[in-house]
C-alpha cells in the first residue's frame, strides 16, 4: 500500500501537472451576442481565402462574416441583412471564390451562397437561400459538394440519419430527404457528411447498437443509390455523438470521435483512420482521469506531408474549482497533448476548416465560451 505522504505529494503532483498544462489566458477576439458561437461537433466555421481567414458565426437575429486583418478580426456588415432571420449556426464549405454554408436551427435548415467580388474585397450573396423545415429538437447539420458539383447535406432527425442533395448547381432545388441510415439510432446521435474521391459519404453514431458507421454514395449513382454501410468500430460503448472528419489528398478518412465508456483511466477519444483501399483502423487515445475530462474531439490537416492536428476540450474536473476547460492540442498519438487555449473559464467547441490549412499562412483555430466570446489559437 502507497504511504500516506507519498500518495499525497502525487496528488499534489497531478494538480500541478493539470495546472500546467494551461497556457496563459487568452483574450477573445471576437464577441458575438449568442453563447458557444463555435458549436457543433462535425462544424467547421473556418475558411482561408483571398489571403485571410475567416469565420462565419452565429448572433443575434442570424449570423455574420468575420475577416481576419492585421488591425484583427473585423465583420462584413454589409451581409447582415442577408443573413437577418436565418438561421445562424454554420457549416462553410469554401472552394476560392464561392462560398457555401448549411445554417441551422431547432426546425429548420438554410443554404446559403457566397461569392467573392474581387473588384469590391468582398462576398456578395449568389442568390435567395434555400430553406428547409425540418422536424423539432435538430441539433447539426453539414455540407459537401460531390465530383459533380452537387451540394448535399446531412442532418439527423427521428432517430434516423438523412441527406438532401441539390439538382442544380446553384443549390436552389432540391431532393425530398433520403434516409441512409438502416437502424434507429438514438435520439442523441448525430451525423456528418464528407467529400470523398469520386463522391461523398456520411458518418454517424449510434448508441443504442454501440455501432459507428460509413456510408459511400458514388457520384455516378442515382441519389438514393448507396454503398452497403461500412461499420468503422462496434462494440465496448465506442459511440458517442462527437464527429469530425477530415480527408487526405489521397483519400485517406480521418475521423475523430469521442466514446461513452465515461471511466476514470480509460481512453476517451479515438482516431479512426481509413486508408484509400478501404480499411479502417481505430486508435483511441487521450485518457480520462480524475482531474480532467477530454471531449469533443476535431481533427485537421496540414502541410506537404499533411501532418495531422488532433483538438479536443479538456474538462477540469478538480473538487473545488470553479467549472472551466482549456482546448488543448495533440499532434501524434503516442504524445502528452498541450494546452492551446485557455481564459480560465469553460472553454469549448474548437473548429477549423474542412480543407488542408494554407500553406503560407498562420494555420488558426477558434473556441468559444457560454458568453459569445471567441478565441484564436495558431497550430504553427
Amino acid at each position: 500500500m502507497c504511504h500516506p505522504t507519498l500518495r499525497a505529494w502525487a496528488v499534489l503532483c497531478l494538480f500541478a501537472a493539470v495546472a500546467a498544462a494551461q497556457p496563459p489566458a487568452n483574450r477573445p477576439v471576437i464577441r458575438v451576442s449568442q453563447p458557444n458561437p463555435t458549436q457543433d461537433k462535425p462544424q467547421s466555421k473556418l475558411w482561408f481565402a483571398q489571403g485571410s481567414w475567416w469565420a462565419w458565426l452565429p448572433d443575434r437575429g442570424g449570423s455574420g462574416i468575420w475577416r481576419r486583418t492585421a488591425a484583427g478580426w473585423q465583420r462584413d456588415s454589409e451581409l447582415d441583412g442577408v443573413l437577418r432571420g436565418l438561421p445562424g449556426q454554420a457549416d462553410v464549405w469554401a472552394d476560392g471564390e464561392t462560398v457555401r454554408a448549411v445554417l441551422v436551427e431547432s426546425r429548420r435548415l438554410a443554404v446559403v451562397g457566397l461569392r467573392f467580388e474581387a473588384r469590391l474585397g468582398r462576398y456578395r450573396p449568389t442568390g435567395d437561400a434555400a430553406v428547409h423545415d425540418v422536424g423539432p429538437g435538430l441539433e447539426t447539420a453539414t455540407i459537401a459538394r460531390d465530383g459533380r458539383g452537387r451540394w448535399w447535406i446531412a442532418y439527423a432527425e427521428g432517430r434516423q440519419m438523412w441527406v438532401r442533395v441539390s439538382q442544380d448547381r446553384a443549390g436552389k432545388v432540391w431532393t425530398p430527404p433520403i434516409a441512409v441510415s438502416q437502424e434507429p439510432a438514438s435520439e442523441d446521435d448525430i451525423c456528418a457528411i464528407t467529400a470523398m474521391p469520386g463522391g461523398v459519404a456520411v458518418l454517424w453514431s449510434n448508441q443504442a447498437t454501440e455501432t459507428v458507421y460509413f456510408r459511400r454514395h458514388d457520384d455516378r449513382a442515382k441519389a438514393e443509390v448507396w454503398a452497403d454501410p461500412e461499420v468503422v468500430d462496434r462494440g465496448n460503448r465506442t459511440a458517442d455523438d462527437h464527429l469530425n472528419t477530415a480527408v487526405g489528398r489521397d483519400g485517406t478518412l480521418y475521423l475523430a470521435s469521442k466514446n461513452s465508456v465515461d471511466r476514470i483511466g480509460h481512453t476517451q477519444l479515438v482516431l479512426h483512420i481509413r486508408d484509400p483501399r478501404g480499411r479502417w483502423k481505430s486508435h483511441p487515445y487521450a485518457p480520462r482521469t480524475a482531474l480532467a475530462e477530454p471531449s469533443r474531439p476535431i481533427v485537421l490537416l496540414g502541410g506537404d506531408e499533411e501532418r495531422y492536428f488532433l483538438l479536443h476540450t479538456m474538462y477540469d474536473r478538480r473538487e473545488g474549482q470553479p467549472s472551466q476547460s482549456w482546448i488543448a492540442r495533440q499532434t501524434a498519438l503516442d504524445r502528452e497533448a498541450q494546452a492551446l487555449i485557455s481564459a480560465g473559464t469553460r472553454i469549448n467547441n474548437v473548429t477549423g476548416c474542412k480543407a488542408g490549412l494554407p500553406a503560407g499562412a498562420p494555420w488558426i483555430v477558434l473556441a468559444s465560451d457560454h458568453e459569445g466570446n471567441v478565441y484564436e489559437a495558431r497550430l504553427d
